[in-house]
């Protein structure tokens, strides 16, 4: 999404809707006060058991609830790369969670558990993502 599409994607919005096709609405983050129109497309719509919409956004404080809220699934995906991962999950925590009564222990811990998750979702991207429950 961008500038001028707006009055497109209603339209594809409308007729897949109609038709029992999937869309795909993408980059939602950089129209979020076309938001509130979608929304209100979305209610007035009455669509084939077939039809999906798909919609993509990256992180944005004024993106609405409201579609958050009525979607089925929600996926959130790590940043590329250890650093950002590991800063992801560290500004998710507070300094009191991340050493308790001064464990420095725990905080070893807690950066070593941080640091494998991190590796791990990284390596993820070079792994086939197949189904192949032979391997196991």
């Amino acid at each position: 999404m961008g500038q001028g599409q707006a009055d497109v994607a209603i339209q594809m919005l409308k007729e897949c809707a109609r038709n029992g096709d999937w869309l795909c609405l993408k980059n939602l983050h950089l129209v979020v006060s076309w938001l509130p129109v979608l929304e209100k497309e979305l209610n007035t719509l009455q669509p084939k058991d077939t039809f999906r919409l798909w919609l993509t956004a990256e992180v944005h404080p004024n993106f609405t609830p409201i579609l958050l809220q009525t979607s089925l699934k929600i996926t959130y995906e790590s940043p590329p790369g250890l650093k950002k991962n590991l800063m992801r999950t560290y500004e998710s925590w507070t300094p009191e969670q991340i050493s308790k009564k001064d464990n420095i222990h725990r905080a070893h811990a807690l950066f070593s558990f941080a640091w494998f998750h991190a590796a791990c979702q990284e390596r993820r991207n070079y792994i086939p993502q197949e189904d192949n429950e032979s391997q196991w």
